[in-house]
């Protein structure tokens, strides 16, 4: 009985602890991320991108305030570059870039 109560525990923890990440950032903090460049939408404004220590892979929708050169930097950009900067997640799970620069 002692082993299903220690399981729960641990399942319990384990959930907390993935909603406290998750809400903290989907309250619109600026995340800081890096990666590769695995494709460029210029007409969609949007850049995949994969960051190759963590496997994630998501895609940031650049627009003219993102710093620096907002949409400028979407037509420098092509497969395997890579990148950092920083995004923050809207309420509807888009990530919009702040920043966006290669590396």
């Amino acid at each position: 009985m002692g082993k299903i109560y220690r399981g729960g525990f641990v399942v319990m923890m384990f959930l907390l602890c993935f909603f406290l990440y998750a809400s903290v950032f989907a309250a619109g903090d600026a995340v800081p991320f890096s990666g590769v460049v695995k494709k460029v939408s210029p007409d969609r404004n949007k850049v995949g991108i994969k960051d190759p220590a963590t496997k994630k892979r998501f895609t940031v929708i650049v627009n003219e305030e993102t710093q620096p050169d907002g949409l400028k930097t979407l037509g420098h950009l092509k497969k395997k570059d890579e990148v950092q900067g920083k995004y923050v997640v809207t309420d509807a799970g888009l990530y919009i870039a702040l920043e966006l620069m290669k590396k």
